[in-house]
């Protein structure tokens, strides 16, 4: 006969690896704001801006606050048969739209190679583990004009021409892309 004993030790590796990255997102979205009121899957912004303080942005970048002033609404989009949820920008955002910006935050590589040139950026490090999903009002896809090194460990300061992408996964495009000095 067996022994209905659960033990965490006979659990599949990649069963674990959700069970603990599933407690870490109940902990940092209930128990971490349990004081901040957030829409539904909108992290606080204390939380997403814990690796990047608003009071310490290189002179010139736009804040990753201002870039989540989104709203959802109901929307469609050509061909899709079903109802979506796509971004209303605020008029401050919408006045950036096809400008060129600098934007400080980590790279979040879409490829292995050490250098990138089609990539994310994020005001989160991909290094953490422990770290929440992001929406796509924190993160803006780069394509850079030549490929960059980086650190996963290193902000960077990055320019290019922004523009506002209506889709419900990417909101944000940074085109044209290079590192610049903060």
């Amino acid at each position: 006969m067996q022994s209905s004993n659960f033990r965490f030790s006979t659990l599949h590796p990649l069963r674990m690896m959700l069970l603990v990255a599933s407690l870490a997102i109940f902990c940092a979205c209930y128990v971490g704001s349990a004081s901040a009121v957030n829409p539904p899957g909108k992290i606080a912004d204390d939380q997403l801006m814990s690796y990047i303080p608003k009071d310490s942005l290189p002179a010139g970048t736009i804040s990753w606050q201002l870039l989540r002033q989104v709203k959802l609404v109901e929307g469609k989009q050509k061909g899709a048969k079903a109802a979506l949820m796509l971004p209303e920008f605020s008029a401050q955002i919408k006045a950036l739209d096809n400008k060129d910006v600098k934007i400080y935050g980590f790279v979040l590589p879409l490829s292995t190679s050490q250098k990138q040139k089609h990539f994310l950026i994020s005001p989160l490090p991909s290094h953490c583990p422990f770290c929440v999903d992001q929406g796509p009002d924190s993160m803006v896809e780069v394509l850079a004009k030549d490929a960059l090194d980086y650190s996963p460990w290193e902000p960077i300061v990055i320019s290019g021409k922004l523009e506002l992408v209506n889709d419900q996964y990417l909101f944000y495009r940074l085109s044209n892309a290079e590192m610049v000095k903060p």
